[in-house]
């Protein structure tokens, strides 16, 4: 496999090399488990089914970028790590919607949702086949997360690098679950005891960016001092991507997003808009607000309610200028990088592109 630099090589190219790459991998491993049983089988074309219906890649581009940004040379060696931070990305995503009891994923059935209508022959009640279907589901996730480190060892760059590779992914994971966990528990923990930047920082920001941007920094041989100042950059991006996306999760258009606009509503999931609303409001639209919040059968009139008073509130203009803080903030520490101007451009459009978004 031959790869220009990220410089020279277009979107195009850099976006099917991806593709190839995990299509390949999931196709090896499809064969792979067919020798153990169809059923297995049936689990690893569901995952590359899934996989393939959507996702925009942005990880392992930002891994390509940042290696480029830094000097990197062997492109060919870098793609499946940065493949790799895909799968982490994708096992995320299914072990995100087992815990938010969604069953849709890019517009189509995730994991859960497919074995929803696999089990419903075999299993008759809907709390057994609930049961079953997230087992499979948390299974699959699994899986991902040590496909990712497969994946890492599949690269062709010298063993101390791959380590470095495997160790800054283990960061990346200890700090999602750690986000994952105290958003977990915004549910039901009392109103203001979490944070939600936080859980913006550690949910999101971590793995989505800086775990990325610092591997592809790290294989490339950046300074310390430059490190240290992608991870500024990469904290802040993504927490205004994070705080976009709980934008898109509540007002964002389900056939764009490919999920659902009610389920972060009826989780009753305390992100920094609805911190940023409950903060707001009057003590009536309160009790109005607390009597259809965190319901999980809401029928979509209460969830439309709750939308309204989020929006005469005052929260989403909120949020929407803490976006552009947070965007302003990762600038200036791109600013500060020592990498050449057609990089700079690249991670600048990365910035508007993951942060002016309506999907």
């Amino acid at each position: 496999m031959t790869l220009v630099s990220a410089q020279t090589a277009t979107k195009q190219t850099i976006g099917q090399l991806i593709d190839t790459t995990l299509s390949d991998f999931f196709n090896a491993s499809i064969k792979k488990a067919k020798l153990i049983d169809p059923y297995y089988e049936s689990l690893w074309q569901n995952l590359a089914n899934l996989q393939a219906s959507g996702g925009k890649r942005i990880r392992p581009k930002i891994v390509l970028m940042a290696y480029d940004a830094f000097g990197g040379t062997d492109f060919e060696a870098v793609i499946p790590i940065a493949c790799a931070q895909e799968l982490l990305h994708f096992s995320m995503l299914i072990h995100d919607d087992v815990i938010d009891r969604d069953t849709t994923r890019y517009g189509v059935d995730n994991i859960n949702g497919m074995y929803q209508k696999i089990y419903s022959p075999h299993v008759i009640g809907t709390t057994d086949r609930d049961h079953y279907a997230n087992s499979a589901a948390i299974m699959a996730g699994d899986l991902m997360i040590a496909a990712a480190h497969r994946l890492i060892n599949n690269s062709t760059m010298p063993d101390a690098k791959k380590i470095l590779a495997h160790n800054l992914m283990y960061d990346s994971i200890f700090d999602v679950v750690g986000g994952e966990l105290l958003d977990t528990e915004s549910s039901f923990r009392p109103a203001g005891s979490i944070d939600p930047l936080k859980i913006a920082h550690y949910k999101t920001a971590s793995y989505s960016f800086v775990g990325p941007f610092l591997t592809g920094a790290n294989l490339a041989g950046a300074s310390e001092k430059d490190q240290a100042t992608v991870r500024d950059m990469a904290i802040h991006l993504g927490i205004a991507y994070q705080l976009t996306d709980d934008l898109l999760g509540v007002f964002g258009d389900e056939a764009k997003t490919g999920k659902s606009s009610t389920g972060d509503i009826r989780e009753g999931k305390q992100t920094f808009l609805i911190d940023c609303t409950t903060k707001r409001l009057t003590t009536d639209q309160l009790l109005t607000f607390q009597k259809y919040f965190g319901k999980p059968h809401a029928s979509r009139e209460d969830v439309e309610k709750v939308k309204n008073l989020i929006n005469t509130s005052g929260a989403r203009k909120q949020v929407e200028k803490a976006i552009d803080d947070y965007v302003r903030q990762s600038r200036q520490s791109l600013d500060r990088l020592s990498i050449p101007q057609s990089a700079h451009q690249q991670i600048t459009e990365l910035i508007d592109a993951a942060t002016k978004r309506d999907f």
